[in-house]
């Protein structure tokens, strides 16, 4: 920080009792509607999370219509059952949808991060998605085939330049994001929990040689071979959650060091540490309560991400920086929602 500057940290001011209240009647809606509701259930959850989310004070706000979420989702859904009905009576078909959807992930991309930004607001001003399509092509198809080509080799790149177009498409208002970052920083990470992974199968592949010692060096049998894999597929498990929330966790602190809005900057204090916890807590209450911890689960989560973030401003206050950001974009609202009114489902 210099001596101009200030940090205005996030709040989350959601209970996990008050949301189970709103998360138990959206399931169960959708389920007697058989998920029709889910378009409303998913407005009421955006926007409960997004109205208990403060910055400087400010709440921030979701606007979307549930008529075009349903839109979105009914247009998925005719797609999906006409993959599967073509499955097995006419397999060429289902290969040319797959390769079409493949080819057009880009566009869903774009759209949707377009619609969610667009009916996401913070003091009234509407955020945007400004993404070229070329670029998602160029990242999402061109990128992506080299990375299965690769045989996984370049999805930590792949990954970067994804993080790279959302975070540096993004507006508020007139204020355009931009991101800085490199490559590289995403090897490193990818190369961590390449190791974290490893782990079980160093663990057997020691376990196998000690049983072997012991056996005078005879083959091992098919019990212990059962069991050290047994063994391996649970300690598989018991990392999985340790390498999925180092990763996040090192990825979110790239993406918040390098994300800019004008003059404003993100600080945060995500750990590796402390995201691993919050992982297996929630998922170990999650199963002893047979899934109705889902909402303390989520709330949890909410509360970690954003009681650790903050953001790095002017020292005279926001204000200045929200006004400025709504000069000029009056009048951009209206076209905004006739530009795209259906929802994706991907962001």
């Amino acid at each position: 920080m210099n001596e101009g500057s200030r940090v205005y940290p996030f709040q989350f001011t959601g209970s996990g009792g008050e949301y189970f209240r709103i998360w138990i009647v959206n399931l169960a809606l959708s389920l007697l509607t058989l998920g029709i509701y889910s378009a409303w259930a998913k407005v009421r959850r955006k926007r409960y999370f997004n109205n208990h989310t403060l910055l400087d004070g400010h709440n921030f706000d979701y606007l979307a219509d549930p008529i075009a979420i349903l839109k979105g989702r009914l247009i998925a859904f005719a797609l999906f059952a006409l993959y599967a009905l073509t499955q097995h009576s006419l397999p060429w078909l289902s290969l040319l949808l797959l390769a079409l959807f493949f080819l057009a992930m880009p566009w869903i991309v774009v759209r949707s991060l377009q619609f969610n930004a667009r009916n996401s607001s913070h003091r009234g001003l509407r955020f945007d998605f400004q993404g070229d399509l070329g670029e998602a092509t160029r990242i999402f198809v061109g990128w992506g085939a080299l990375m299965l080509l690769s045989l996984g080799l370049l999805l930590p790149y792949l990954l970067f330049r994804k993080t790279a177009f959302i975070a540096g498409n993004h507006a508020f208002g007139a204020t355009r994001a931009r991101f800085q970052g490199r490559g590289r920083s995403y090897y490193g990470i990818f190369m961590n929990a390449s190791l974290i992974m490893l782990a079980p199968l160093v663990v057997i592949v020691a376990a196998g040689i000690v049983v072997a010692t012991l056996q005078h060096a005879a083959p091992v049998g098919l019990t212990e071979m059962m069991g050290l894999f047994g063994v391996g597929l649970l300690l598989f498990y018991a990392v999985a959650p340790i390498a999925a929330g180092y990763v996040k966790a090192r990825i979110a602190r790239l993406t918040f060091i390098g994300t800019r809005f004008g003059a404003l900057r993100f600080a945060g204090r995500h750990t590796a540490r402390g995201l691993i916890g919050l992982y297996v807590s929630n998922l170990l209450l999650i199963v002893l309560t047979l899934g109705l911890y889902i909402p303390w689960a989520q709330v949890r989560s909410a509360r970690y991400w954003l009681d650790n973030l903050a953001v790095v401003g002017p020292a005279r206050g926001l204000d200045g920086f929200v006004a400025a950001s709504g000069v000029g974009v009056a009048a951009a609202g209206a076209e905004m929602a006739e530009a795209f009114n259906v929802d994706l489902g991907i962001a």
